[in-house]
């Protein structure tokens, strides 16, 4: 039985409100893999000031446990597409997934095309960019996800804007990627397309 990893699922039923839930799938399971790179690497970039990269994971952590509580993850999406061709039960729910997937698929492949391997990136930064730009400047709704407002973003944002003034040239441009990757990600899931199948028997009068 495929698990979906989260114990009070929120399952949208508008399909603009389905872009919310990719988003934010996108960004729970960025977290989680950015968490477990940083038990066992440390931090890949941290701000200048202790007390902004405190405030800055710990906001993160707060945002990432309350996703995981009624979000799921890109797991649970991969698990159900290698199972539903083996069983009937897991094709229906499949079925029931398909907007959330192709949304989900167009952030995956928005950020393949901007981010090749190697490229340096701040995850943390892209998910705090990503959810400004929804939520602040889209004016998406976050009715399905009260907590999502109780976050400033851009208080956020602005203690990276903050330590980028003295960083050297590569590392600023660094940062600036982060902003155009997260830009780039939101177009796409904005512009991304689902169609209902709305076939029905045609009834003869």
């Amino acid at each position: 039985m495929i698990k979906k990893l989260c114990p009070n699922r929120i399952k949208p039923k508008l399909l603009r409100e389905q872009k919310t839930e990719a988003l934010l799938v996108f960004i729970r399971t960025t977290l989680e893999e950015s968490y477990k790179q940083i038990e066992e690497r440390g931090y890949q970039f941290e701000l200048g000031e202790q007390e902004d990269n405190d405030y800055i994971y710990k906001t993160l952590e707060d945002l990432l446990s309350k996703l995981q509580e009624c979000v799921v993850n890109s797991s649970y999406l991969r698990s159900l597409i290698a199972s539903a061709n083996k069983n009937p039960t897991m094709m229906i729910i499949a079925k029931k997934e398909e907007a959330l997937m192709v949304y989900y698929d167009s952030l995956v492949k928005a950020i393949e095309i901007k981010l090749l391997d190697g490229t340096p990136w701040i995850p943390e930064l892209v998910v705090i960019a990503l959810l400004s730009e929804w939520i602040v400047e889209e004016e998406k709704s976050v009715a399905l996800y009260p907590f999502l407002a109780d976050y400033d973003y851009l208080d956020l944002i602005s203690r990276y804007d903050k330590v980028k003034l003295s960083l050297d040239k590569d590392n600023k441009e660094v940062v600036m990627n982060m902003y155009r990757i997260s830009s780039h990600i939101i177009e796409k899931l904005k512009n991304a397309k689902y169609k209902i199948n709305t076939k029905r028997n045609k009834k003869r009068k």
